[in-house]
């Protein structure tokens, strides 16, 4: 009776604008629950649900109520999504909540790599040396002019370039990068004009003694002639891997990352004599060339992490990871020089000074490498499309072999001398630089 006449009375009351019939039904029960509702608080149906008739008024004042909870939720949901990354359009947010799935970035690096250690190559000595005792090692006249120090060591420019995509579920990602250093040479000529006396000294063999060849001695015009040093370096790499989540604590998170890594170091050092020497038959000439050159090629897999730590527009990002595989080594050694006697025709042979016939040609050897690599990145965030970062890179080669590791001045100068031999001698290397980066996401 209570519910026919409220519903009575509710007809009663004009509404203040035309409604359809079942805008007006809604509106009367509605009206209803809402006066039911401290009622139904009291007394709770002991019936469930599914038991009581459709149109009992408690069910319908809960439907209300319920479909108000969905409603108030969705619109909760929709202020959440709304509030997260949403298109390249909604402002800067952290790169695991964005839309744009894809990343391209670019870093410019500024890095620093180990040297080329080389030995004595080019020695002077205080004038009024005689000429027998010029340049030879040992001698409180003697100081070297060239060696015992690292070669190309200097800031060089670089790039590096990561691309890949977080796939549908979100918990991975594949990707790759290419890294490159600038090639680096450097070139040292040394003559008349740097020095008095110039010699490349060397260790006999058969004499059991250090010696020296002359190359340029100013007093009486007894030799003229210039020693060049050139030497050269370049780094590439490149690994592609796949980046899974591990665990996140907040706005931290940790992934696993696998994948396969390539390096290749080639370097080279080149050293040229010529000379022109006075003698009681005549003016004779000695042109002496030695080339070493190397090449490192790494293969390996990959395992490590990269640990993320998100804030409203910047991320703080670190990864430690390891390459373990083979290290193909190859050193190619070579020589020349060309004499040429008073009143003769020049002779060529394969010898140089350095480069004998018992280390000329090429050698190869296989070197189980370790690579471990630390990655430490600060990212801001400028839009939902656009990233730049500032970061720092070491990469380290356990296993290398360098052109000036392979040179010996223990020398056998005869045709079929046993001195010196390549030894492949292996070395530690490495690599770290300064990034400046921007990554476009779309």
């Amino acid at each position: 009776m209570l519910a026919v006449s409220f519903l009575a009375s509710e007809s009663w009351s004009a509404p203040p604008h035309a409604e359809s019939r079942q805008q007006a039904s809604s509106r009367v029960w509605a009206n209803y629950a809402r006066q039911m509702e401290p009622r139904r608080q009291r007394s709770k149906p002991s019936l469930p649900k599914e038991q009581m008739g459709e149109l009992a008024p408690i069910s319908w004042a809960e439907a209300l109520e319920e479909e108000s909870v969905i409603i108030s939720e969705q619109e909760s949901l929709e202020v959440d999504v709304t509030s997260s990354c949403q298109g390249c359009a909604s402002g800067c947010c952290p790169s695991h909540q964005r839309s744009c799935q894809r990343w391209l970035q670019f870093d410019y690096l500024l890095g620093w790599r180990k040297g080329q250690h080389v030995p004595e190559l080019v020695t002077t000595s205080i004038a009024g040396t005689p000429d027998s005792q010029a340049g030879i090692l040992g001698l409180a006249s003697t100081s070297v002019v060239l060696g015992n120090e690292e070669l190309l060591d200097g800031a060089r420019p670089g790039g590096r370039i990561d691309f890949g995509r977080w796939l549908v579920n979100g918990e991975t990602a594949i990707g790759g990068r290419f890294y490159a250093m600038s090639d680096s040479g450097t070139s040292h000529l040394f003559d008349g004009s740097t020095h008095a006396i110039l010699a490349r000294p060397y260790f006999d063999i058969n004499a059991g003694v250090d010696t020296a060849s002359l190359v340029h001695y100013a007093s009486g015009g007894l030799a003229t002639g210039s020693i060049e040093v050139t030497s050269s370096a370049s780094l590439l790499g490149s690994d592609f891997y796949l980046r899974q989540a591990w665990c996140q604590v907040g706005r931290a998170c940790v992934d696993l990352v696998t994948g396969y890594q390539f390096t290749r170091i080639d370097e080279s050092l080149d050293i040229r004599s010529n000379s022109t020497q006075v003698t009681q038959s005549g003016t004779a000439t000695l042109d002496l060339h030695d080339q070493f050159e190397t090449r490192n090629s790494f293969h390996g897999g990959q395992i490590g992490l990269i640990s993320e730590a998100e804030g409203t527009c910047w991320s703080l990002s670190l990864l430690a990871k390891v390459g373990l595989g083979n290290t193909r080594q190859v050193v190619n050694v070579r020589g020349n020089r060309v004499i040429t006697v008073p009143g003769g025709s020049p002779s060529a042979d394969t010898r140089g000074l350095l480069a004998q016939d018992s280390n000329s040609g090429t050698h190869t050897n296989n070197q189980f490498t370790a690579v471990p690599e630390l990655n430490l990145r600060y990212t801001q965030h400028i839009t939902e499309c656009v990233d730049i970062s500032i970061g720092y890179t070491y990469i380290y080669w356990s296993h290398v072999v360098q052109p000036g590791d392979q040179v010996s001045l223990a020398i056998d100068d005869n045709p079929s001398g046993t001195q010196p031999l390549v030894n492949m001698v292996n070395d530690d290397y490495w690599m770290q630089s300064l990034n400046f980066g921007i990554t476009w996401w779309f």
